[in-house]
């Protein structure tokens, strides 16, 4: 069943205009580091990676750009959320950290500078928000004209011992 609304009563969802012109899927999806076995998710956005992405994956979600996120805590392998309308950048920070599998990757697509569409973050922000929750900025991705994207890691632990050289042989 189909709800109709009157003009001045549709709801408004963060709706977004999407971007002219996208790379192909067999250039993008091969860098976005999908792990398999581990779901994907994405937020918003275009469907024109969701196929190799839900093949390589063996599932795909997908969900609209409405804060608070509806997917569950620490089960995406891959997050790729189009933050490409009006939404609050440090919220989305959070949840697609929230979302993300520990050992996951978060890719966050913005519009690039001249691109930027009034109410939509900007990479600045974005950038912000995500670095304070601890998951930092490892890779740049541009997915054509118009946008691009970032991707996110969580900051491994502090003190980890770094790799040592091997010890040499006993002497004879």
């Amino acid at each position: 069943m189909q709800a109709t609304f009157p003009p001045f009563a549709r709801p408004k969802f963060g709706l977004m205009t999407a971007p002219r012109t996208m790379r192909a899927a067999e250039e993008v999806v091969p860098k976005l580091g999908v792990k398999p076995g581990l779901p994907a998710l994405r937020v918003g956005g275009t469907r024109t990676y969701d196929r190799p992405i839900e093949h390589l994956a063996g599932q795909l979600d997908v969900v609209d750009l409405r804060l608070p996120l509806r997917a569950r805590d620490g089960r995406y392998g891959l997050v790729l959320c189009f933050a490409l309308a009006e939404c609050d950048p440090r919220l989305l920070g959070r949840e697609v950290v929230r979302a993300a599998h520990p050992d996951g990757a978060i890719w966050v697509v913005v519009w690039k500078k001249g691109h930027l569409l009034e109410g939509a973050p900007s990479w600045e922000q974005v950038q912000e928000a995500v670095l304070a929750t601890g998951w930092v900025d490892n890779k740049v991705l541009s997915l054509g004209e118009q946008v691009y994207a970032t991707r996110y890691v969580r900051r491994r632990r502090p003190g980890k011992p770094a790799l040592r050289e091997p010890k040499p042989p006993p002497g004879r």
